[in-house]
C-alpha cells in the first residue's frame, strides 16, 4: 500500500530542484511587493503591495514545508517500504556423458631394411677447354708526333691521327711571354668551325694541360687544338691535330 512512497526517494533531486525553482519564484514576487509598497503614495497602493507580499510569504512558507517533507519521506521511505527481492534466475545445469576415451594404438611395426651397398662412381676424364689469351686492347694513343712549331704551345700526347675514345688526356706544354690563358678547341666536321672546349689559367711548361670528353661528339674524324693566349690578346700559331673519335 506505501509503494506510492517510493518514487519520491527514486526522484527526490528533481523534486528539490522543482521546489527551489518555485520558491524563488515567490521570493522574487516577495521583493517586488515590498519596493511596490515602499514607493507607493496611496495607502490602497501599499495595502495591495502588502497582501501581495503576504500571500507571496505564505507560498514561500508551503514550498519550505515541502521540501522539508520530501526529506523526511525520503528517510524513511527505505525502512518502511523495503526494495523488493531480487529474484535469481535459474541457471539450467547440464550433465553431459563422459566421452569415452578410445583404447590406445600399438603402434606399426616398421620393417628394418638392408642398406644396399654404395656404388663409388668412376671418375670420367673430361677434357677441358684450352683457356685462350683475351684479345688485345687497341692502342689509342698511336698517331704520329704533332709537328708544332711554337715549342710553348706544342701538343706530345696523344699524336697526330691517334684513334681515341672516352676522356682524352692531353700532355705538352702551354706557356708564352706575358701569360694569360690557354684554351682546347676541336673542329666541326660540318661546319668547320672551331668549337671551345675548355680554358685553364695556369701556365704549363711539361705535362699534363687537360683533358677532353670525347663521347661529347659522334664518332669521326676531329681536328683538335691548343691555343696559348697573352694579356693583349695576341697568341701564337696553335698546336693542331686530327683524332679519330671510336
Amino acid at each position: 500500500m506505501l509503494e506510492f512512497l517510493r518514487p519520491i526517494v527514486i526522484f527526490d533531486t528533481w523534486l528539490y530542484i522543482i521546489l527551489g525553482f518555485i520558491a524563488l519564484f515567490f521570493l522574487r514576487i516577495m521583493w517586488l511587493a515590498r519596493r511596490d509598497r515602499v514607493r507607493s503614495i496611496f495607502s490602497l497602493e501599499r495595502e495591495s503591495a502588502s497582501v501581495r507580499m503576504t500571500r507571496a510569504f505564505a507560498g514561500f512558507a508551503i514550498v519550505l514545508v515541502m521540501m522539508l517533507g520530501v526529506y523526511y519521506l525520503s528517510l524513511i521511505t527505505p525502512t518502511i517500504v523495503p526494495p523488493p527481492p531480487d529474484t535469481p534466475t535459474p541457471t539450467p545445469i547440464i550433465a553431459l556423458p563422459p566421452t569415452p576415451t578410445p583404447p590406445p594404438l600399438l603402434p606399426t611395426p616398421t620393417p628394418t631394411s638392408t642398406p644396399a651397398p654404395v656404388v663409388a662412381p668412376t671418375p670420367a676424364f673430361v677434357d677441358l677447354p684450352t683457356p685462350t689469351a683475351p684479345p688485345p686492347t687497341p692502342d689509342f694513343s698511336q698517331g704520329a708526333a704533332p709537328n708544332c712549331p711554337n715549342p710553348l704551345a706544342r701538343i706530345t700526347q696523344p699524336g697526330d691521327g691517334a684513334m681515341v675514345a672516352g676522356l682524352v688526356q692531353i700532355d705538352g706544354a702551354a706557356a708564352t711571354d706575358n701569360f694569360d690563358y690557354y684554351k682546347f678547341e676541336f673542329q666541326d666536321p660540318g661546319t668547320g668551325e672551331w668549337v671551345f672546349v675548355s680554358r685553364f689559367d695556369n701556365p704549363v711548361q711539361n705535362g699534363v694541360l687537360g683533358g677532353w670528353n670525347s663521347d661529347t661528339v659522334p664518332p669521326g674524324e676531329y681536328g683538335f687544338r691548343l691555343v696559348v693566349v697573352d694579356k693583349i690578346g695576341n697568341y701564337p700559331e696553335p698546336c693542331a691535330i686530327r683524332l679519330k673519335v671510336q
